[in-house]
């Protein structure tokens, strides 16, 4: 593998630095899978995958069985986490079990709560719904009864937890219990915690304390998405109020769009493109969009749109992914559908009912490198264009016995799926050619607590936008003995000119700083 060449390395107090890295063979690129619809919350991987499974089926690397739960997966520091159903000292428990990635080995299992589904639950099958989110070497749980856990991702001990119903007297579990998962976005935490008056919650990751609460929302299954929507970064909830943004940092609505989701079942995350937002609910109750807009401070719905109350337009728990302005989503009319919808336009496209071999059932989907990866309800892997025009299937694989109805995931070329009786790994990582001879300049802004920084191409080629989730930066003070301590740093890129650009904050102590670019590839 490449090693990173550094060239006329000079501290970030001076005007210009200056990086560059040297690729020398073709390599993966490996992407986390952290959270509940994988790391950018939008169900969608910036990996590449390889497509002609026709010539070379996807590769098994591992599959084993695995007790119930329709708890997703998600994928972070070489492990695999979802939850299950299990019996610990003879009493059926909610798990959250961690495998090693590579070989599906259990490293550990930590029971937190009582499995018990009543309001007509799916018997034998039943389970937490809730996926785990996982940041550096911790992982947060959610439990069906109200409890928020920290764990330590290395060996499952409890670091702090909360029990929201025994805090919080009245506090009620909503029938078929919670299916969301907790998001997390920088220090916090965000949940709906259904507590009186203060449904609305962000808490700190480190200590699990309360930041801030607020508003009367009462919880759906919908897990809320950080996202920027009419040029502002907010967390979107969906609740049995309707839509509803939020400051991340202290909770203050930003805006609303009132309707009445399902109480039954209103499990599909909120979607954000550019400024819609789309929300919608099982049992005939339909689909919503509202087109955000921003006048000064000022929040508004500028345009709104209930689509009709009808299975052809509405998700159970399955949430839909965006490409160019049109959902790509399961939809329940007479027999479960793959739908694309126009956002713009406010309808399907068209609609199918065949999906690989048969109907996709209460199917799932993700995206990867462009493509929908479909996870059909009698565990069929299915692959697919998103093709406004016509449904497109690309390939096809049996992956799994049992009823799949778990959002699978994607890391590192590979394809995470379960059931409520099976997980796997499938590799199905594409060789792509490395990225060119990368250099690196940062600039003081005039305000002299940031870094304007840019990367370009050496030979002159035009970087895209898929480009910086191939890279990680690299930043590092400068310690006593002159040595470097390197360590990730999270910088938002956008493109400009063929150029990958981004302002981050200097530290605030004063003393230098340098930044390395590199491929993702050369931490493996």
């Amino acid at each position: 593998m490449a090693s990173p060449v550094l060239s006329a390395l000079t501290p970030v107090r001076s005007k210009v630095l200056a990086v560059l890295f040297f690729a020398t063979a073709a390599v993966s690129h490996a992407v986390d899978w952290p959270q509940y619809r994988g790391l950018n919350h939008d169900g969608s991987s910036s990996e590449t995958l390889r497509t002609d499974w026709s010539k070379k089926p996807p590769s098994v690397v591992w599959k084993k069985t695995i007790n119930p739960a329709w708890s997703s997966i998600t994928v972070s520091g070489g492990r695999v986490f979802t939850q299950v159903n299990r019996l610990f000292s003879g009493e059926p428990r909610e798990v959250c079990v961690a495998l090693n990635a590579d070989t599906g080995v259990e490293l550990w299992a930590t029971a937190l709560d009582e499995a018990v589904y009543p309001h007509a639950g799916t018997g034998s099958t039943d389970g937490p719904r809730s996926t785990p989110s996982v940041e550096g070497d911790r992982v947060y749980v959610f439990t069906s009864y109200l409890r928020l856990f920290c764990l330590c991702a290395n060996t499952g001990d409890v670091v702090w937890n909360r029990d929201f119903i025994s805090e919080f007297s009245g506090t009620d579990v909503i029938p078929w219990q919670n299916a969301a998962s907790p998001l997390i976005v920088g220090d916090l935490i965000f949940l709906n915690s259904n507590v009186a008056n203060q449904c609305l919650m962000a808490v700190r990751k480190s200590d699990g304390v309360t930041e801030w609460s607020g508003q009367t929302d009462t919880m759906t299954h919908a897990t809320p998405v950080y996202a920027t929507v009419a040029g502002t970064p907010q967390v979107v909830f969906q609740t049995l109020r309707g839509l509803v943004g939020v400051t991340p940092e202290t909770g203050a609505v930003l805006w609303r769009y009132g309707f009445a989701p399902s109480s039954t079942s209103t499990a599909s995350t909120p979607i954000v493109a550019d400024d819609y937002v789309y929300g919608s609910s099982a049992y005939a109750k339909g689909a919503w969009t509202a087109r955000v807009a921003k006048s000064g401070a000022t929040f508004s719905v500028k345009q709104a749109n209930y689509t009709q109350a009808n299975s052809a337009y509405q998700n159970h728990w399955a949430t839909p992914v965006h490409h160019e302005g049109f959902l790509y989503s399961i939809v329940e009319r007479s027999s479960h559908s793959l739908a694309c919808f126009s956002l713009a336009g406010r309808t399907n496209r068209w609609i199918t009912s065949t999906v690989g071999s048969g109907s996709p059932g209460y199917a799932s989907l993700i995206k990867v490198g462009g493509k929908l990866v479909i996870l059909r309800e009698s565990g069929e892997l299915v692959l697919a264009e998103p093709n406004p025009v016509a449904y497109t299937e690309i390939a096809r694989y049996q992956a799994l016995t049992g009823t799949s109805w778990n959002h699978p995931a994607f890391s590192n070329g590979r394809i995470y799926a379960r059931s409520n009786r099976q997980i796997v790994a499938l590799d199905v990582a594409a060789t792509v050619a490395p990225l060119p001879r990368l250099a690196l300049t940062a600039v003081l802004l005039p305000s002299g607590d940031q870094m304007h920084l840019e990367i370009a191409a050496h030979d002159g080629s035009l970087l895209e936008p898929s480009d910086a989730g191939r890279i990680e930066l690299l930043a590092a003070p400068s310690l006593a003995d002159g040595t470097l301590a390197w360590g990730l740093l999270t910088a938002s890129f956008t493109v400009n000119g063929g150029k990958l650009q981004a302002d981050v904050p200097l530290p605030t102590d004063g003393t230098s700083r340098f930044y390395l670019v590199r491929e993702r590839a050369t931490l493996r």
